[in-house]
């Protein structure tokens, strides 16, 4: 279910805080103890659906991180092809091609050979005793 809220962001040029209309959508079901929801960015979602050749594929991917591999409002993370090639049932060229098209595209910058960190604004990992804060504005 989509939520309008406001999301503060420095500004780049002048440092100033502005506040940037956004609407978040609900996505996964997960209840894992340091994390219930992930809330995903519609701007965000916007550019993936229009982009088809993340559509044709790395999208299982990126789905497959926002819904198990984010954890106390963080957007870095550790992935290996292993994993990957397991939980989604890909091969490991599949797995590398549709990495190569997220790292390409900049929906994902790698930090180091296993670590990785979706691109800031995506989203936003919390626990429900928080949601309020984000369903202001």
């Amino acid at each position: 279910m989509p939520v309008r809220t406001k999301l503060p962001i420095v500004s780049p040029e002048t440092g100033e805080i502005l506040e940037l209309d956004a609407i978040v959508y609900l996505y996964g079901e997960s209840r894992r103890g340091d994390r219930d929801f992930v809330k995903v960015f519609h701007a965000f979602l916007d550019s993936v659906f229009r982009d088809r050749e993340v559509m044709a594929g790395p999208f299982r991917l990126m789905a497959y991180i926002l819904s198990e591999k984010l954890y106390k409002d963080r957007l870095d993370f550790n992935l290996t092809a292993q994993e990957a090639v397991d939980k989604l049932g890909i091969t490991r060229q599949t797995f590398y091609r549709w990495l190569s098209v997220l790292l390409r595209k900049g929906y994902l910058r790698r930090i180091s050979a296993t670590y990785y960190a979706l691109r800031p604004y995506t989203a936003i990992v919390g626990r429900m005793a928080n949601i309020d804060y984000f369903e202001e504005g």
